[in-house]
């Protein structure tokens, strides 16, 4: 298994996105690097989200093959999960996945690969596979 190598990033909560930009901005001295409809990236690995399933902080773990992880993961209990049209998470095969793999969940975005699973005791754990730009 490709065992966490460390923190990635963390995604808070948002219910307002504007204001959580604002807040992060004046802790972190700088405002965000990039920012879509529904979440900004800081520097330093801190996100915002206003999606449904980012409900409290979610840390994102770095691993070589996320693959190989995902799959040892569920292997040992853990239930993959996806994004659906409303932007909750699902579990796969439960209703139809928008964003990501519909068999696995696993998102590819420009420079890197995403998922998120539930563990055995209820907790969330996200995966990122950083991978090589292409432009």
């Amino acid at each position: 298994m490709s065992h966490p190598k460390g923190f990635a990033n963390v995604v808070y909560p948002a219910t307002d996105l504007a204001a959580s930009i604002a807040a992060f901005t004046a802790v972190l001295g700088t405002g965000p690097t990039f920012q879509g409809p529904d979440f900004a990236m800081f520097d330093g690995g801190i996100s915002v989200s206003t999606k449904p399933w980012v409900n409290h902080p979610l840390v994102f773990w770095t691993v070589d093959d996320i693959a190989d992880t995902h799959a040892t993961l569920v292997a040992a209990g853990a239930t993959a999960l996806g994004e659906i049209a409303d932007g909750s998470l699902a579990e796969i095969g439960t209703a139809e996945i928008t964003h990501g793999d519909p068999a696995t969940g696993i998102v590819d975005m420009p420079g890197s690969r995403l998922a998120v699973l539930r563990a055995a005791d209820g907790n969330l754990i996200a995966l990122n596979q950083p991978v090589a730009m292409s432009w």
